[in-house]
């Protein structure tokens, strides 16, 4: 029988993140934490929360995986922060929602706290490491974790694409929470500026960039895991071309691990088993 504990936290500044704790059957002293990515929520994606869950109870480690304030596509936030989701996440803010997540695990008696971030949540975990230097981190497995300056490109194409970044500066002179729509996708102006704009916090991957410094993965001494799926939609290359890139600037990790799982896109659909299996693996190391 799983043990599965319905959990809430509150962050440093003050808005309050629903998630979920699943208590192994035998406790250990690691812990996983789980980063979405754009638009999820910890309730999304059942069927790898269930094989990851699984396989982390069995293993002796708890599972935890919290909203982020980029829950959703748009969610009700409180105190100051009125309104909160994809859209009017402030990335930088993701320092305080991780610390928050670590801080309970902690709570709860875990040491060793490996953080797993998928999409935009690997983002989050590199520049959460990048800012904090957290010592209780002891590992990070960064998911899926494409360019959104290369995917959007990739979606949109180039000329779509410059003329959506055009109309965002020109709508966040005016007012940085301007909305508007951009092929399906609906952004404030100044996320989709912090999206897709060369060099902000949140472009922490610009494999795009052949120059590019890479400064928040070569800070990063804990043991990492890159992990893509061979059909990955968002990217715009071979993920072993990109896996590649990865190791040459993690120059100051204790380890690399590289990992493709074949015939597994983006959300990882119908490859949960495989992808539970990369990250239990990596987790288990001394």
């Amino acid at each position: 029988m799983i043990s599965v504990l319905l959990t809430r936290i509150k962050t440093r500044d003050g808005v309050t993140l629903d998630g979920v704790y699943i208590k192994p059957r035998r406790k250990g002293k690691t812990a996983l934490i789980w980063i979405h990515g754009l638009t999820s929520a910890f309730y999304f994606s059942q069927p790898l929360v269930k094989e990851l869950s699984s396989r982390c109870q069995k293993e002796g480690i708890g599972y935890f995986k919290f909203n982020t304030r980029g829950h959703d596509v748009v969610a009700r936030g409180q105190g100051k922060h009125k309104l909160l989701g994809t859209v009017y996440e402030k990335f930088e803010d993701c320092i305080h929602d991780i610390r928050a997540m670590i801080q309970r695990a902690r709570q709860m008696g875990y040491r060793k706290i490996i953080l797993a971030g998928h999409s935009t949540g690997a983002n989050k975990v590199v520049y959460y490491l990048y800012k904090t230097r957290d010592r209780s981190v002891k590992g990070a497995a960064l998911i899926g974790a494409a360019n959104d300056i290369s995917a959007e490109m990739k979606r949109v194409g180039k000329k779509e694409f410059e003329k959506t970044r055009r109309l965002a500066k020109k709508l966040a002179q005016k007012n940085p929470l301007a909305i508007f729509m951009s092929r399906g996708y609906i952004f404030t102006a100044r996320r989709s500026l912090s999206l897709h704009t060369p060099g902000t916090a949140e472009d922490v991957f610009p494999y795009y960039n052949p120059d590019a410094r890479w400064k928040e993965l070569k800070s990063i001494r804990v043991p990492l895991a890159v992990i893509f799926g061979s059909r990955d939609e968002c990217l715009d290359r071979p993920a072993q071309e990109i896996i590649s890139i990865f190791r040459k600037h993690a120059v100051s990790t204790k380890s690399f691990t590289g990992a493709i799982i074949k015939g597994a896109g983006h959300s990882f659909l119908k490859k949960e088993k495989e992808l539970a299996d990369a990250i239990i693996r990596f987790s288990n190391r001394p």
